[in-house]
C-alpha cells in the first residue's frame, strides 16, 4: 500500500528524506542530535511486535542512509551542530520508540544519530553525577533526558515565537533532508 502525500502533515513535507510504501522519515524540528529523524510507518496492525517487524526494513534502510550520508557536521549546518552539541565521528544510531502521539495504525520510531561528542557528554554527566573515575562510562538515558529537557524548554510553550522559528530556520533542515535524499552535495 502506498502512502498518499496528502496523508503527511504539510509542515513536515519539506523535511522528509525517505518515503516508501506506507512509511516516511523526516528531520524533526526539535532535534536531540544532528540528523535526529522520526520514522512513521502506517497501516500496521495493533500488535507491537508485528508492527516492529513490519517497520524493521524501513528502520534498517534509514539507519544505513544516516550513517552513509550525514556529514561530519559540515559547513551549512554549523548552527544545527552547535545547538545539538554534535561533533566528532558518528558512532551509532539510537533507535527510540518514544512517540507520545501516534494514531492507532501508526508505528513511530526516533532515529537519533550519536556522535563522539554525545558519548563524551554522556560519560562526563555520568562521572559528575556519581563521582566516578574519568574512565568510567554510562548514563546514556540520563544524557538523553537532559537533552530532551533542553529541547523542550527551547521549543515550548510557544513554537510560533519568532526566535524559535528563526533558530529552526538557521538549521537548514530542508537542505539536510535534500542531502539525505541524495538531491544535494554537502
Amino acid at each position: 500500500m502506498s502512502l498518499q502525500v496528502d496523508a503527511i502533515p504539510e509542515g513536515i513535507r519539506p523535511r522528509i528524506w525517505y518515503r516508501q510504501r506506507a512509511a516516511y522519515a523526516f528531520l524533526v524540528d526539535a532535534p536531540l542530535t544532528f540528523g535526529h529523524t522520526q520514522l512513521v510507518c502506517t497501516n500496521l496492525c495493533t500488535i507491537e511486535d508485528e508492527s516492529f517487524a513490519a517497520a524493521s526494513p524501513h528502520i534498517v534502510h534509514c539507519m544505513r542512509k544516516l550513517q552513509q550520508s550525514l556529514p561530519s557536521p559540515c559547513e551549512g549546518w554549523d548552527s544545527l551542530a552547535c545547538y545539538t552539541e554534535t561533533s566528532g565521528d558518528y558512532i551509532k544510531t539510537l533507535v527510540l520508540r518514544v512517540s507520545a502521539n501516534e494514531a492507532r495504525n501508526q508505528y513511530k520510531v526516533h532515529l537519533v544519530p550519536y556522535y563522539r561528542s554525545h558519548l563524551d557528554g554522556t560519560n562526563q554527566l555520568y562521572q559528575a553525577t556519581y563521582d566516578a573515575d574519568a574512565d568510567t562510562s554510562g548514563g546514556l538515558l540520563h544524557w538523553l533526558g537532559k537533552r530532551e529537557v533542553i529541547v523542550d524548554s527551547d521549543m515550548l510553550p510557544d513554537r510560533n515565537d519568532d526566535a524559535v522559528q528563526d533558530r529552526i530556520k538557521s538549521w537548514n533542515l530542508e537542505g539536510l533532508a535534500s542531502l539525505l535524499r541524495g538531491d544535494a552535495q554537502c
